[in-house]
């Protein structure tokens, strides 16, 4: 079997040589210097049941370039990967997204009422086992596209929200398993005719990435190309079924070391934890009871640049943890980044891209400069940027401490002592309450 990081490089040079794809390389990665939008577009496709957000005004190659990649890794041609794609307007239908119930069954003969094996439906019986279900493309397909989720009104988007929650769909009493798929969503700004995306469905958005216009020498590029898109699209290269279905498995195959672990975990109690929220727990605030509308004034983390608990709305859930395990795997994988110390590097890159669609910056703070109030992905980097350092380097000794006294190296007491001079979130609201439960 042929290499599959050969393949995939041969794919990316040849949307690149062909101009089907010529974004800039805006990402760093360790040494590497590549295109965001395509690099996690190629992630979310060696994974499984992630849902990649592309998201980006009009013309950005958003949709095309979900197409190609669908093309390419599915082994199936452009116009049939972009017959199975849905976009969304109002008047979508559950029908036309998911299934219909054959009109064929009911011409078929009246079975007797007191047939227990009756597939018929009847004022008497609520037997529905005999409707049969026709499925759509789209439901039955392993690489599913939503085009233009956000012109789905919200009664449309809880539709999507079962799916990934569930990774199944159910009409007319039928359940369909969807069993190992790989989900696209594009999105373009707010316009008239979109609506807000539920907080709910965000969550289980795994990563969001920006796709940007062409800049002036990809504008050169594109205006040269002779042929259209899906002639191009014949001449890249395809992968089998067989090589289809390993990528996961080879993903899965990349070791993330203690220190990723640890960075994951402690990001995701620096945005969670809340001295003021129920529990501690930032995810439980509702309403007008957050950072943003004065929770934290008086609190004695606010205005302190190095915390990032007053500096968000929301709280963030335990999908994030594995979401960044998911994909900081996969850009190790398609980058061949074996060295464990390097892992920390690849998290770094890839941690604002699955943060940043989350959640809600505090409005003042991202008004200053450098974001002038637009740079909200830049703000959320800064962010984990800030919490990947602290956990490495000031909180070092606090994380020793706490280990010590959980392997049972020193006690318990000894422990909560050393914790309380630190004056950190974790500290305080984490590792001295854990220890005190042990007591």
């Amino acid at each position: 079997m042929p290499d599959p990081l050969e393949k995939i490089k041969d794919l990316s040079e040849a949307l690149e040589e062909l101009r089907l794809h010529v974004g800039g390389a805006d990402l760093r990665v360790c040494d590497h210097q590549v295109n965001a939008q395509l690099y996690f577009s190629l992630a979310n496709a060696c994974l499984r049941n992630r849902v990649a957000l592309l998201y980006g005004g009009m013309g950005a190659n958003k949709t095309t370039l979900v197409n190609l990649l669908g093309s390419a890794f599915t082994g199936q041609s452009f116009d049939e990967i972009e017959n199975v794609m849905i976009s969304g307007h109002p008047e979508q239908t559950e029908e036309k997204i998911v299934g219909f119930i054959d009109p064929r069954q009911w011409s078929s003969p009246l079975k007797s009422r007191s047939d227990p094996h009756s597939a018929t439906f009847s004022e008497s019986s609520h037997d529905v086992k005999g409707i049969e279900v026709l499925w759509t493309p789209w439901a039955q397909s392993k690489w599913k596209v939503i085009n233009e989720i956000n012109r789905f009104p919200s009664g449309k988007q809880n539709l999507f929200l079962e799916l990934l929650q569930k990774r199944k769909v159910s009409y007319a009493g039928k359940t369909l398993e969807l069993g190992d798929t790989c989900y696209f969503a594009t999105m373009n700004p707010d316009f008239s005719s979109t609506y807000p995306l539920d907080e709910a469905l965000l969550d289980r958005i795994s990563i969001s990435v920006p796709a940007t216009q062409p800049d002036f020498l990809a504008s050169l590029s594109l205006a040269s190309r002779n042929h259209e898109v899906w002639d191009l699209a014949n001449s890249l290269p395809k992968f089998t079924p067989s090589e289809f279905e390993k990528l996961p498995h080879l993903v899965a195959d990349i070791s993330l070391n203690s220190q990723v672990e640890l960075a994951i975990i402690s990001m995701l109690r620096d945005f969670t934890l809340c001295e003021r929220a129920p529990n501690y727990d930032k995810t439980q605030l509702s309403g007008n009871i957050k950072p943003s509308k004065g929770l934290c004034a008086g609190c004695h983390y606010f205005n302190n640049p190095e915390v990032c608990c007053w500096q968000v709305d929301e709280g963030l859930s335990d999908r994030v943890r594995q979401d960044m395990r998911s994909y900081t795997r996969a850009m190790a994988f398609l980058l061949d980044i074996s060295d464990p110390d390097q892992k920390i590097e690849v998290l770094r890159a890839v941690a604002p891209y699955v943060v940043w669609h989350r959640i809600t910056p505090n409005r003042i703070q991202l008004e200053k400069p450098p974001y002038y109030g637009a740079k909200r992905l830049e703000y959320v980097k800064d962010l984990c940027e800030r919490s990947i350092n602290r956990t490495l380097n000031e909180r070092r000794d606090m994380n020793m401490t706490f280990a010590q006294a959980v392997d049972g190296e020193i006690s318990v007491q000894e422990a909560i002592g050393e914790l309380s001079n630190y004056d950190d979130p974790i500290a305080r609201l984490d590792y001295i309450r854990a220890l005190e439960r042990r007591t």
